[in-house]
């Protein structure tokens, strides 16, 4: 059988919750184009001090996306700010961390982002077929 990303860490944020934490989940693709979108009207710092606020943020399938460098530098400032905070973030991607600098853009600013999420972080590396790959038909 094959092993969901999601799955696993969407259970894992439904716990936090029932025990009390505040969590929150985002496709990646949607908290980049939210980011963008608040430089619009200028409100970048208050989705910053939302998401940072909460205990546990999911970003789920990030990567094989077109960035702008003014979104990786919020994503930048958001996960530093999450990180000087203590507050835990889970990423999903099938990207490894050496692949970040290709859709982030920046090497600079990708190695100082993956210095920040690395230091304290549990890295899972799921092997297998993709649920997607294995429905079966009866």
């Amino acid at each position: 059988t094959g092993v969901c990303k999601t799955g696993l860490v969407t259970g894992i944020l439904l716990r936090a919750i029932q025990d009390g934490y505040r969590g929150y989940f985002l496709r990646a693709q949607d908290l980049f184009d939210e980011l963008y979108s608040t430089l619009a009207d200028r409100s970048s710092r208050r989705l910053l001090d939302r998401l940072i606020r909460y205990d546990l943020l999911l970003i789920d399938e990030m990567g094989y996306l077109n960035l702008r460098a003014e979104q990786t530098n919020l994503f930048f400032k958001l996960m530093e700010e999450r990180y000087v905070a203590r507050r835990a973030s889970i990423i999903t991607t099938n990207l490894e961390y050496d692949q970040w600098r290709s859709f982030l853009g920046n090497e600079h600013l990708t190695n100082a982002l993956l210095s920040r999420i690395r230091h304290r972080c549990i890295t899972l590396s799921i092997e297998g077929p993709s649920l997607r790959s294995t429905s079966q038909v009866d």
